[in-house]
């Protein structure tokens, strides 16, 4: 489950219980050591578990590989709310007094047995998961007297189990109708054939909005633009990470020792799978696939390729993607087209570790100026640098240039237990392709109100809203005599209220409106939705007959309790956390 999770980036709540203790199965937690250091974090003035995190943290992390900067802080910030949700519902459940039977314990560990257990080597038979011989584990006294198995005991107590109780508890109170089930699948399987006129709104001009009409649309309903999270502004300026001359050279060097041993006897595929970084090839000995017609590899790649007689092995040939030594492993003529095959041996240019430090002595200076006398943008210009001023982003978030920096969030965003920094800009910082510096412009809290922030968004918003009435005229106009131009496109679709059309979105309250108000068999509308405009004709109205909506509504009544409960369950932690006060204090410890 936690694999599942740290690929994926987001979290599922009803499962996050079970998915945050069943990494416990296979580890001994009882070194676990309390120390004095700030915590990892606080939910309503308690305290996360430092420990507990590394042990999680280090537990997933060992199942990745090749994790981005960004997925890493991603996932260190989904395991941190994993936490604070674990933290809240335990809390809750000791309140009200949750906890689970010996009987309930004993029922899960068969029906629905510890996670990953089912691939233990001693739990099967001819490689398959064998539930006779984990039955006999399970009932032998001396199982329980394992580590693992006792913490994973205590968690079936304290969580799994009352969890469980907890969304039964919630449910409760879902009671489905057969008259809501019938509204429902009336509205997912009625189907209108129609034909969809749709205005092509990128043919009708973009009016220019005035400050005036931005003004007055904040005023009017500031409630609309308020700021759900911590949000920071910050000037910059960033070097792209470019290879230099010399690095290069000293790639082509490398190559041609490579080269040298080649043509020395040593075997081509056996020097490719030890120090080529084409990873796809590097494995197969640099075999580039079967034999390949002009056209597929890149130019400089592709002319020495086809030039080389069989068997032959190249001088090093450079492309974007570095220096390469090519080998032909024949020619062929299919359908009177030239075809190779080869194998190759690659090395990247990367910037080395020289190239890195000039760029940052060049940041470094910089900021001396800065946190002396100059301004950010005058020590910039000096440096014939670019200053720029970035969007507005959240603790984790992006300046839209640059990608994912890390380091950014702990520096825009203040933490009164980091020690106290005098410095005017940020350290210098860098990812893949930039080497920054930062200078902080400015920040709102989560909940304010601000014109700034809102700008872009209502100046868009009125924009579209222009132009979706003008296609609505133009269709308006000539209602009586539509026909496909180059302002209309006219399609036919099957189309439910539930269901997409093109024009209106999916399943919207303007997509239910057309359907419900169109006359079958005459053009209707206008209807506009984002910038555009639809008019519709429905043909033909297709609603389930008597037999199959009877069916469909008993297999709505069965799903709907669980739907209903899923839902309301995750309403419910969703309020939790969204009431709790939550300090995350993780770039004390992982720099993002």
């Amino acid at each position: 489950m936690l694999t599942w999770i740290s690929e994926n980036a987001k979290w599922v709540i009803y499962i996050f219980i079970i998915g945050i203790v069943a990494g416990l199965l296979f580890m001994d937690t009882s070194a676990l050591q309390t120390d004095n250091r700030p915590p990892v974090g606080t939910v309503n003035g308690e305290k996360l578990s430092n420990d507990l995190f590394d042990v999680r943290l280090r537990q997933i992390q060992s199942q990745q590989s090749g994790l981005s900067e960004e997925q890493a802080f991603q996932l260190r910030e989904e395991l941190f709310r994993s936490f604070v949700q674990q933290h809240l519902i335990q809390k809750m459940m000791a309140d009200v007094k949750i906890m689970a039977s010996v009987y309930e314990m004993s029922k899960d560990l068969r029906t629905d047995p510890p996670q990953g257990i089912d691939r233990e080597p001693m739990f099967q038979t001819d490689s398959v998961f064998d539930f006779v011989k984990y039955e006999a584990w399970l009932s032998n006294p001396e199982t329980y007297n394992i580590p693992f198995m006792q913490e994973y005991e205590n968690m079936l107590k304290t969580a799994k189990i009352p969890e469980k109780q907890l969304r039964v508890f919630i449910g409760a109170g879902i009671h489905p109708s057969s008259l809501e089930a019938k509204y429902k699948v009336l509205k997912r399987e009625t189907k209108f054939e129609l034909l969809n006129a749709q205005g092509k709104a990128s043919s009708f001009d973009e009016i220019s909005v005035s400050q005036n009409s931005i003004d007055s649309a904040f005023k009017a309903e500031p409630d609309s633009f308020f700021v759900a999270d911590d949000l920071a502004k910050v000037n910059y300026v960033a070097i792209p990470i470019e290879p230099s001359a010399a690095d290069a050279e000293r790639t082509l060097e490398y190559v041609e020792m490579l080269l040298a041993q080649i043509k020395d006897g040593v075997d081509f595929a056996e020097v490719a799978r030890n120090f080529s970084e084409d990873l796809g090839s590097a494995t197969q000995g640099g075999a580039l696939g079967d034999y390949t017609p002009h056209g597929v590899w890149v130019a400089e790649f592709d002319s020495v390729a086809f030039a080389l007689d069989s068997g032959a092995v190249s001088e090093p040939v450079r492309t974007q993607f570095g220096f390469h030594i090519i080998q032909s492993l024949g020619k062929r003529i299919d359908n009177e087209e030239e075809q190779v095959k080869a194998r190759h041996i690659l090395l990247a240019i990367n910037a080395t570790k020289e190239t890195m430090d000039s760029l940052e002595t060049i940041l470094k200076d910089m900021k001396t100026d800065v946190d002396g006398k100059k301004s950010f943008e005058e020590a910039a210009k000096v440096r014939n640098l670019m200053p720029k001023s970035s969007n507005w982003f959240k603790r984790g978030g992006e300046v839209s240039e640059l990608g994912h920096v890390p380091g950014l969030s702990s520096y825009a965003f203040f933490n009164p237990l980091r020690p106290k920094d005098n410095s005017k800009t940020s350290d210098i910082l860098q990812n893949s392709k930039w080497v920054a510096l930062f200078e902080k412009s400015e920040n709102l809290a989560a909940g304010s109100r601000s014109m700034d922030f809102a700008r872009e968004r209502i100046e868009q918003s009125i924009k579209a809203k222009a132009r979706a009435n003008a296609v609505a005229d133009y269709l308006k106009t000539n209602l009586s005599t539509i026909e496909e131009t180059e302002n209309v496109s006219i399609d036919s679709a099957v189309v439910s209220f539930e269901g997409y059309l093109p024009g209106l979105g999916y399943a919207n309250p303007e997509l239910y409106r057309a359907l419900s108000t169109a006359k079958e068999g005459e053009w209707s509308g206008p209807y506009t939705s984002g910038q555009n405009a639809v008019l519709i004709k429905v043909l033909k109205k297709n609603v389930p007959d008597g037999e199959a909506l009877n069916s469909a509504v008993k297999d709505e009544l069965s799903t709907a309790w669980q739907y209903g409960t899923f839902s309301a369950f995750g309403d419910y932690m969703r309020n939790l956390e969204s009431e709790a006060k939550v300090v995350n204090n993780l770039d004390l410890y992982y720099r993002e």
